[in-house]
């Protein structure tokens, strides 16, 4: 009798999930800066921030990782040499505030990471969300034509700004020039290689493409830089919730009923019981199938044979990256429950053999064996960009708009040198490139559960309100609303 591995869960999950859709279900600690910062890294090459920087805002458990005392040294010996005088309460002070300003968002480590972007050799390898930024780095090189905007993006950056952010970076660089960097050759994005997900692809690099370009052209660049980071999340959280989909039964998108108007409950609890449910289904099936795949193919024939799969899930390595030790003894004892389990999967239901039943004790024990499961990564980045909420208690999570994502859901329903559009051909866009939906229409209607006409209505009409406050829309006295690109319009000659 050949005897067969089991499989280990952690490998197979990187090599088919998280190298594909491009997340890491060991942290979902990653905050827009820190997204941005891969984005950026990702996309561009040049000098990256100086030593003395890191060392004069890094902290460790809560300690300075250099003392105060050795900073003046550093500072001597610095390429760009800073004197610092005064007493060691005076330069501890200092640099309290200097990293206030360096890394707003509060998370510091020993190395250069986490600082908030506004000068170009403050862009840093920042992998806390995994590969969220190269993902979208990919996205917007491939398949968004966007190294011509990433060029003016840099350009931007190394322009004055009129925040004291860059004035600041600049002491520790000096004046950048755009010759030092150099835009990243385009990397393939292993999904949208499919036929299904090209369409997807083609438009996620699209909106990238835009938010690059409100980067370069806004007054201050880091308004750009903030639209650029959000829309980098939510590229992300719509890669998970309709990359699946295509890719498995039903190659469509999962309709995405969002939530704007409190005044429509009814839209809100299907936002809540259908469209949040829909999504993590999606991706449970879509890996279901990939685990199916692998039993066939590691078992054969033997995937008829009962006492050979039980082995082959006895033998069966949890999900251990980023697990604690009491994790670990829990997860040894779900694998020593996997043949119960696959009794309970299959009793009542007739199969050709036990590959399937075996793919979802293996889906159990993946999500079991998990830090953290895949649905709360997206729960996390989707809170964070504005598309999910609520942002804490018990309530139910539904999809919605908040104002950090509004402009993001803008420019995703445009055209590039579109200066407006009619609000009904916004609305079918975001439909129809990304499968999310606001008011009555076909998909909403034929929902089950399904939100009554008069709160598709009222949600609709909340969000061309919303939109027209932050001066992204314009309603007329017929009761026609047209959405404003906040991009200014193109004025460069062909070929400048």
């Amino acid at each position: 009798m050949v005897e067969i591995s089991g499989l280990n869960l952690t490998a197979w999950f990187y090599d088919n999930v998280t190298s594909k859709l491009g997340f890491s279900t060991a942290t979902t600690s990653a905050d827009p800066v820190h997204v941005l910062n891969s984005f950026l890294g990702s996309s561009f090459k040049g000098p990256r921030a100086p030593e003395l920087a890191r060392q004069m805002i890094a902290k460790k458990e809560r300690r300075w990782s250099v003392p105060t005392e050795d900073i003046v040294g550093v500072a001597a010996a610095a390429e760009r040499p800073v004197n610092l005088s005064g007493s060691s309460s005076d330069i501890e002070v200092l640099r309290q505030v200097i990293r206030s300003l360096v890394a707003s968002d509060g998370a510091v480590f020993p190395s250069n990471q986490a600082y908030q972007v506004a000068h170009p050799g403050f862009v840093t390898n920042d992998w806390t969300g995994a590969d969220i930024g190269k993902q979208c780095s990919a996205l917007l090189l491939e398949w968004g034509d966007g190294a011509k905007a990433m060029s003016s993006l840099i350009e931007r950056l190394c322009t004055p700004q009129p925040n004291p952010l860059w004035a600041l970076q600049s002491v520790f660089y000096g004046r950048p020039s755009a010759s030092d960097f150099t835009v990243t050759a385009p990397v393939k994005v292993p999904w949208a290689e499919e036929e299904a997900c090209i369409s997807l692809a083609r438009h996620l690099g699209s909106l990238l493409h835009r938010c690059v370009r409100l980067g370069a052209t806004s007054v201050d660049s880091l308004s750009g830089l903030r639209v650029l980071a959000t829309a980098c999340e939510f590229v992300c959280t719509l890669i998970y919730a309709q990359v699946p989909s295509l890719l498995g039964p039903s190659r469509t998108l999962v309709p995405l009923l969002v939530a704007v108007s409190d005044e429509a409950p009814t839209v809100r609890e299907v936002s809540a019981r259908v469209s949040v449910p829909a999504v993590h289904g999606a991706m449970d099936t879509w890996i279901a199938g990939m685990l199916q795949a692998e039993v066939l193919d590691r078992l054969g024939e033997a995937a008829s044979d009962r006492k050979a799969v039980e082995r082959f899930l006895l033998r069966t390595l949890p999900y251990s990256r980023g697990a604690k030790n009491t994790r670990s003894a829990r997860s040894e004892q779900m694998i020593a429950r996997a043949p119960a389990m696959l009794a309970h999967v299959e009793s009542g239901h007739p199969y050709q053999n036990l590959a399937y039943p075996t793919a979802l004790v293996l889906l159990d024990l993946l999500r079991t064996t998990m830090a953290q499961s895949y649905d709360s990564w997206f729960d996390h980045h989707a809170r964070r960009c504005g598309f999910l909420a609520p942002r804490r208690g018990r309530s139910a999570k539904r999809l919605c708009v908040e104002a950090p994502l509004v402009t993001t859901l803008v420019l995703a329903g445009l055209e590039d040198h579109e200066p407006q559009v009619e609000y009904s051909t916004w609305l079918e866009r975001l439909s129809s490139r990304f499968g999310i939906l606001v008011g009555p229409g076909d998909v909403t209607r034929t929902m089950v559960q399904r939100a009554s006409e008069t709160d598709l209505e009222s949600n609709q009409d909340a969000l061309a309100l919303l939109l027209a406050r932050v001066g992204l829309a314009r309603a007329y006295s017929d009761n026609t609303v047209e959405v404003l690109n906040p991009l200014p319009a193109r004025t460069e000659t062909h070929g400048s």
